[in-house]
């Protein structure tokens, strides 16, 4: 695991001037006319390995995981209270996103050009717990709100589901998803899932029925969704252009309340567990950070 340890070693030496590479963006898209565009600064940056593909949404005692990599592909864990990196250890070159259970358990959701699996190890001894076949290649994994439910989304060139499976490996269902979503977001009830299409579009699918009761547009070509604790707010990151910014959708009207900026290079949005936190991971081959911001 050298080479994972020379990234960690790489990263601590960051300087802020590295970390302020990541400028932000609040332009208004068409459909977010009359949205209010807020300027605001990050409370905290963190570092973060280089190449950051992904992260998990951070555990109530703070600690997350992340993960990084180009040549070689590790999950490093972090205290997002203090920034303190905790170790890390390599995983499949495959991995495109990561999540864990309140109990424990890592989702490593793998994606190969023709094949997809999703892989659960323990975060304690970090071994393989079991591997769960999947439809297609894996884009991104989501934790429910009981803590025990990983959400997979998978997609192909002509179709994409989310697959629903327990902290142990059982597959609890398939969901079909548009196919062309990009993020997908369970409620609090994990009655219905948000899908993100890449235009921009928001599906809210029933698990029970796989039909789609509501759409509505929320602005430009869109790459990652997040829920509020209460079920209250979406967050939507889009990227037009050089741009990017992040939509704050009420799940009540519909409408994009406010424009929020987000960092140049932004991959996904995470929310604190507490709601009160917006988390925005930022990665490239140069550098890396989750910038956080309060909401």
């Amino acid at each position: 695991m050298a080479g994972v340890a020379r990234r960690t070693t790489a990263v601590i030496g960051l300087t802020a001037a590295v970390l302020a590479i990541a400028a932000c963006s609040a332009s208004v898209s068409p459909q977010a006319k009359g949205a209010a565009a807020v300027k605001m600064l990050p409370q905290r940056i963190l570092r973060a390995p280089k190449s950051l593909i992904a992260a998990a949404e951070p555990q109530p005692d703070g600690l997350m995981w992340m993960l990084a990599g180009s040549a070689s592909t590790g999950l490093f864990e972090m205290n997002s209270s203090t920034g303190q990196m905790k170790g890390s250890f390599s995983v499949s070159g495959s991995a495109r996103g990561v999540a864990e259970s309140s109990t424990g358990v890592i989702g490593l959701a793998l994606g190969t050009p023709q094949t997809g699996a999703l892989e659960l190890l323990s975060a304690r001894s970090r071994k393989l717990i079991t591997t769960v076949p999947l439809p297609g290649p894996a884009r991104q994994i989501v934790v429910g709100s009981d803590g025990q439910t990983f959400y997979v989304l998978t997609s192909t060139s002509t179709a994409a589901s989310v697959t629903i499976v327990g902290s142990s490996g059982q597959v609890h269902a398939t969901v079909p998803m548009p196919s062309d979503a990009v993020s997908v977001v369970p409620d609090t009830r994990q009655a219905t899932l948000y899908a993100l299409e890449r235009t921009g579009l928001v599906d809210q699918i029933s698990v029970s029925t796989r039909k789609v009761v509501a759409k509505f547009k929320v602005g430009d070509a869109g790459s990652s969704i997040a829920l509020s604790p209460d079920d209250s707010t979406l967050y939507v990151l889009k990227n037009a252009g050089a741009a990017s910014n992040i939509a704050v959708v009420s799940t009540d009207t519909e409408a994009v309340r406010q424009v929020l900026p987000a960092p140049r290079n932004c991959a996904e949005v995470l929310v604190s567990p507490g709601g009160g936190q917006l988390y925005e991971v930022v990665g490239t081959a140069g550098y890396g950070n989750i910038q956080i911001f309060a909401i």
